[in-house]
């Protein structure tokens, strides 16, 4: 639908960068368990969570800002100023160190400040490759918390690690602070203007704009990345660690959605709704089918990296619940950027807002029945009544998702299956 001849040589290149960094990302986070305890990955997989959603409020709505400003826009002259941010993420990195080895705050705290500016500066500069046609280079940004992850793993192989978590919290400073200096460069080659114009007009027009993002994304997050806060909340770092496992084991998913959209961003965030329609419902329906296919793969992963670990039974209901939950994940997120095309994101944050604090309200209303099934099936329904409401909201706007639709109601009546047998 979207490959038309001069794109082959583009893909070639495209697909051979994102292949080495998204088979580190689905590899890496699935091997890591085998090194330590599952209470121990249940920690580290919580604290990614949390960072997850902090970087959205960290990263001040900059990465959904850059497209705006740069391609839609096309005011160049405000490129330093995103920039400048590295410079921000250092002050703030400076502040943390001091306090964390000073013992102000604890270890949990301070993986999840790493975690966050990590990510912060990691979207945001794929999102400057990407609208820069440098989308090969972007997949491998995405993806670079998982690449230390894989040195870590590594050492673990090759020699007697004895603290893979210490390991890998002092790679992950010494990633920051690669991440802040290609930033600070960046922004030294193209500084045409002082620093006080740049706080004084520059940010305050930027912000005008994204601050409506950052709400939004922490929404949308909130939504898809706070599975594993809540089960610490409603159950245990082992139960996260468990569901964390499962879940790496869909993350083929994330793969095929970060490839889709990194390769093809300026075409989907120009494309009409016929073209929308048919390509995500598309991508939705393979991503199924890969999940699935993952399946195969379950029992060997099972018995290599879950041996000596505790786990009563493998859960093949939780598995199949999120080849379900995946796609409808994947379905949020392309809509997110569409929305934000139609300057429709106060109305979006309005409804999912409310959705979201549902989630909470709906598990303790089931908190004495609480098992990762049981979990997995309510989150299913809540991503199900967030992608209807984002669809009724483009709808209202003349863009008519029809096929993604119906693929929802597939995959809510699919989930109710599934759970009941």
């Amino acid at each position: 639908m979207f490959i038309k001849k001069n794109d082959i040589s583009y893909i070639r290149n495209f697909f051979l960068f994102f292949i080495i960094a998204k088979g580190i990302t689905f590899l890496a986070p699935v091997f890591f368990i085998k090194f330590i305890t599952v209470e121990q990955y249940g920690v580290i997989e919580y604290s990614f969570a949390i960072g997850s959603v902090a970087a959205v409020a960290l990263m001040l709505g900059l990465g959904g800002a850059y497209p705006y400003f740069i391609l839609k826009k096309e005011e160049k002259n405000k490129e330093e100023a995103f920039f400048l941010y590295g410079l921000i993420i250092f002050i703030l990195f400076v502040i943390a160190v001091s306090i964390y080895y000073s013992h102000v705050i604890s270890k949990s705290f301070y993986l999840i400040f790493l975690f966050s500016s990590i990510f912060s500066l990691q979207r945001l500069y794929s999102s400057i490759l990407k609208c820069n046609d440098k989308g090969n280079i972007g997949s491998l940004y995405d993806s670079g918390y998982f690449f230390v992850l894989l040195l870590v793993i590594l050492a673990c192989i090759i020699t007697k690690v004895l603290d893979p978590l210490i390991l890998l919290q002092h790679l992950m400073e010494v990633y920051l602070l690669g991440l802040i200096a290609i930033f600070i460069l960046e922004y030294v080659k193209k500084k045409k203007q002082s620093l006080t114009y740049t706080f004084k007009h520059d940010y305050p027009e930027i912000l005008h704009y994204s601050i409506h993002l950052v709400i939004s994304g922490i929404i949308i997050y909130g939504l898809t990345s706070c599975s594993r806060i809540f089960i610490k909340i409603f159950m245990n770092y082992e139960q996260v660690g468990i569901y964390s496992f499962y879940f790496r084991m869909v993350a083929i998913s994330v793969a095929i959605y970060q490839f889709c959209y990194i390769a093809y961003f300026k075409k989907l965030y120009l494309s009409n709704a016929n073209k929308l329609d048919k390509y995500y419902a598309f991508i939705m329906f393979v991503i199924l089918c890969c999940c699935l296919l993952c399946s195969l793969c379950r029992p060997l992963l099972n018995k290599y990296l879950l041996n000596g670990h505790e786990i009563a039974y493998v859960r093949a209901k939780l598995f199949l619940l999120l080849c379900v939950q995946m796609p409808i994940w994947v379905g949020i997120s392309f809509n997110e950027g569409i929305i934000s095309r139609e300057n429709l994101v106060s109305r979006m944050n309005l409804v999912l807002g409310i959705i979201v604090l549902a989630f909470p309200v709906l598990l303790y209303c089931f908190k004495s029945q609480m098992n990762l099934e049981l979990f997995t099936f309510l989150n299913i329904v809540i991503f199900c009544a967030a992608y209807f409401s984002q669809l009724q909201i483009l709808k209202s706007k003349g863009i008519n998702l029809r096929v993604c639709a119906l693929y929802n109601y597939f995959s809510l009546s699919l989930s109710f299956f599934i759970f009941f047998i």
